[in-house]
């Protein structure tokens, strides 16, 4: 369960969102709104990456009262990932093993799911747009977070990896128990990821759908 309580986040003097409480259930969201409606600002508050007024509770515990403790909830995947081109993905993923205590035995079956083996030991630098991306998803579902964040997950993504992508997506939410935020502004995202929990962003707010 996630909760926005008396979200506002402003740049400079305009108001990107401005929300009274809002409380949601377990399940997998899909995050609508035009481009520039406020779609990746949310999810970068609820990852703990953008300062703002109010607060947002996962399981009750606060983001704002306990950060530590919550951003171990809280896993993320931006639209277009940028990572230091020095290190390899490999070295990345040894990190988002480190930080979550997960084994590497439990890691090997994403990296054949995406399949990305045969260039993580290569640097970051050196890869291309899709195969960014493909790691910002591998990363984000290492061990088992309470909730994920997913940004434009289909962009730059090629079609051969949108099915293994949904059937993590409802593997880790029937199995895992874990809660999805997806942002897209694509309308064919509903007929490949069946989401029927939606919110939409206009207005600098929140509008259930649902």
């Amino acid at each position: 369960m996630i909760e926005f309580k008396g979200l506002q986040k402003k740049f400079g003097e305009i108001t990107v969102i401005e929300t009274e409480d809002v409380k949601l259930d377990s399940g997998i969201y899909w995050l609508q709104g035009p481009n520039g409606s406020g779609k990746t600002t949310l999810l970068r508050m609820v990852a703990g990456l953008l300062p703002f007024k109010g607060d947002i509770l996962i399981d009750a515990i606060s983001q704002k009262k306990f950060p530590l403790e919550y951003r171990r909830l809280v896993s993320w995947a931006d639209a277009e990932p940028i990572y230091p081109g020095f290190i390899t993905g490999m070295e990345l993923v040894n990190f988002y093993r480190h930080v979550r205590k997960v084994k590497l035995m439990e890691v090997d079956p994403l990296i054949d799911l995406f399949r990305v083996r045969h260039f993580l030991n290569t640097p970051i630098g050196s890869y291309s747009s899709g195969m960014t991306k493909k790691l910002s998803l591998l990363l984000a579902f290492i061990g088992r977070p309470r909730m994920i964040l997913l940004d434009e997950p289909l962009i730059t993504l090629d079609q051969e990896t949108v099915p293994t992508v949904h059937d993590l997506i409802m593997d880790y939410s029937l199995k895992k128990n874990t809660d999805f935020l997806i942002s897209s502004h694509q309308d064919f995202v509903e007929k490949i990821f069946s989401v029927e929990k939606k919110i939409l962003i206009a207005d600098q707010t929140l509008h259930l759908l649902f």
